[in-house]
């Protein structure tokens, strides 16, 4: 009777290694030569799982190269040939290391047989590839090596009657020795068909469980299906989102870029105003002082003609005193002529010098009285100019004080405000820089849908913040 195999099951036999690859090999020295004597024993015997961590910690194989070997769709006796193939290229000790390696891990008995201390090889295996619905192999099993002529006789039992009939044809042999070998062989079958048997058993447990895993996998992907459906659109929405925010985010830097620069214009008007009002009230503070100094000096001369008018004052007093006192003189002379002719002629003599005397001080006095009395006038209009100077010049010292005032308050504001603007222009540039990291900061899984409604709000809290910011700037 044939035997049957699993649905599931695909067994393949790896052979050994063919001649090309064998070519490939270069000589190496004789302790490297055991590798190529003992291939197809090393590569059917031993499973590279088993081995691999020691060869990485002695540096025999690398990391990359057993994450290469591991990724590749390869049977594994491809593997154990593509380690070999490494060792043989690798320094000198590498042999022995593998040696080690595979005492360690339970191969004792192939590394005996490779170093030649004995002759008994392990019993033949081979591996047999188990693979799903669609063909492809999933898991590997290793398992004995099955006679060809002992499965021939199974499932062929007419080379069995021909055998026996060729068995009882020769005298050589036995009729005893035939019915062993029957009895040998029938016992065979049965422990193999108890091996098959449950085999079938584990593949069909396996194939329930590998289905029931499919269900649940399938179902675990529809829902993860629906899920990534979901988060795609509402990644699509946070997309466009963003790219209205970005749009919003684009107007309001342009319109910030403008303010920017009519805020530099600005202050360069106002430092332009600023070192032209500076300017002018120092020039005004140079008038001023030199209008207080016209002003001393003219108090200076203001005070000398008043003492000039003083004096002159003085001397008309006295020259009015001396004319009394000449009057007097003439009515006592003229008192004095009564009494005395001869006196009297004396009396008019010196009369008549003191009539030509008052007469020439009568003119002298009244051109020092003319004089005097347009110095006098000529005083008082110095001094009413004067006075109307000082007074125009107090009042043009007061609206220059108030100019200044009213500039040191404008440029006052104006810092004010300039600082505010720059504070306020710095906050922009934080809130902005915020936005931008948590534009581009990846959100978890979990707060995709936890934190959508509330990313929403703080746009919009942010998009009200920036446009109040830019109008209370403008």
């Amino acid at each position: 009777m044939a035997k049957k195999l699993p649905p599931t099951a695909i067994i393949e036999v790896f052979p050994n290694p063919d001649t090309e690859t064998m070519k490939k090999i270069n000589h190496r020295p004789k302790e490297q030569d055991i590798l190529t004597k003992h291939w197809g024993l090393v590569k059917q015997s031993v499973v590279l799982n088993h081995i691999v961590d020691p060869l990485i910690e002695n540096h025999v194989i690398s990391v990359d190269q057993w994450m290469d070997l591991k990724n590749r769709r390869m049977t594994e006796p491809e593997r154990m040939e593509e380690l070999l193939y490494i060792i043989l290229k690798s320094k000198q000790d590498s042999v022995f290391i593998f040696l080690k390696a595979l005492r360690k891990r339970g191969y004792k008995h192939v590394a005996d047989e490779l170093e030649g201390k004995i002759s008994v090889q392990a019993p033949p295996t081979t591996y047999v590839g188990i693979a799903d619905k669609r063909g492809t192999i999933t898991r590997f099993k290793q398992v004995p090596v099955v006679k060809d002529d002992i499965v021939d006789s199974y499932n062929n039992p007419s080379l069995t009657s021909s055998a026996s009939s060729d068995a009882r044809n020769d005298d050589s042999v036995k009729q005893t020795d035939l019915e062993k070998m029957k009895d040998e062989i029938k016992g065979e079958l049965r422990q193999l068909r108890a091996n098959l048997e449950t085999e079938r058993k584990e593949d069909r447990q396996e194939m329930k469980d590998l289905k029931r895993q499919h269900t649940d996998l399938r179902t675990n992907f529809e829902k993860i299906q629906a899920e990534r459906t979901e988060l795609k659109r509402k990644i699509n929405e946070l997309s466009n989102n963003v790219d209205q925010l970005k749009t919003n985010l684009a107007s309001k830097e342009k319109e910030y870029a403008d303010i920017k620069r009519k805020n530099n214009f600005l202050l360069e008007e106002l430092s332009k105003k600023s070192d032209a009002i500076s300017k002018a009230v120092q020039e005004k503070e140079k008038e001023k002082t030199d209008i207080e100094k016209k002003l001393e000096t003219k108090n200076v001369e203001y005070k000398e003609l008043q003492v000039i008018l003083n004096t002159l004052k003085e001397d008309h007093e006295e020259r009015l005193a001396r004319l009394k006192s000449i009057n007097k003189e003439k009515i006592r002379l003229e008192q004095h002529a009564k009494t005395s002719e001869k006196q009297k002629k004396d009396l008019e003599m010196q009369i008549k010098a003191l009539d030509d005397q008052i007469a020439r001080c009568k003119i002298d006095h009244d051109k020092e009285i003319s004089l005097l009395q347009q110095d006098l006038d000529n005083q008082t209009d110095v001094i009413f100019s004067l006075e109307k100077d000082k007074a125009k010049l107090e009042n043009k010292l007061i609206e220059i004080e108030e100019n200044n005032e009213d500039l040191r308050d404008r440029n006052v504001v104006l810092q004010e405000k300039l600082q505010s603007s720059e504070e306020e222009n710095a906050i922009m540039r934080a809130r902005l820089q915020a936005f931008d990291m948590k534009k581009y900061a990846v959100p978890p899984y979990n707060a995709v849908v936890r934190g959508y409604l509330k990313r929403n709000d703080v746009y919009t809290m942010l998009f009200v913040s920036c446009h109040l910011q830019l109008n209370k700037n403008v």
